[in-house]
């Protein structure tokens, strides 16, 4: 408390100019300190969740488009998918799997009914898999049901095992 009284003193004993000057640079200071401690952290808080929320709205957006643009392609998809259901599903691998030129890789393919089969692929490549797989779906109705991919000691190539099923 006797801080409190010397600085009382000492104010007292100022002129009134020189009173007044301390009292302005006393309101700056406290209008200052305020602003940085209360405005300006809930100014760039506001900020930020703008920010973010704009950046949630754009995807949000993207993700729409993208949906309509899917539904798009896979009733197209579906108009194009060819109808050879009277042939079964391990023919139509073995004949997209050399349209595909994966024929070499398949090392074990096996019927287990008209509507399914199992395969095997070594040291193939990831990508050229993945395609023939998307053709499979999309020309015949045949997906994947199981699988098991592992990588090769190829850079960029696999060694598979899939169940495929018609749709």
């Amino acid at each position: 408390m006797k801080q409190l009284e010397d600085i009382q003193h000492w104010y007292h004993g100022l002129q009134q100019r020189e009173r007044q000057l301390v009292l302005a640079a006393s309101a700056v200071i406290v209008i200052t300190l305020l602003y940085l401690t209360i405005w300006e952290p809930i100014h760039k808080g506001v900020e930020v969740q703008t920010q973010k929320y704009q950046t949630h709205i754009d995807i949000l957006d993207w993700m729409q488009a993208a949906a309509t643009e899917v539904r798009t392609l896979q009733a197209s998809g579906a108009a194009k998918r060819q109808t050879n259901s009277s042939q079964p599903v391990s023919l139509l691998v073995e004949k997209s799997a050399a349209t595909a030129g994966l024929k070499p890789y398949i090392r074990k393919l096996e019927s287990t009914s008209d509507k399914g089969a199992r395969v095997t692929i070594d040291d193939a490549s990831f990508d050229q898999v993945l395609l023939w797989l998307s053709t499979l779906q999309t020309q015949y109705g045949i997906s994947v049901s199981s699988a098991n991919f592992d990588r090769a000691d190829k850079a960029g190539a696999i060694n598979a095992r899939m169940t495929l099923d018609r749709d």
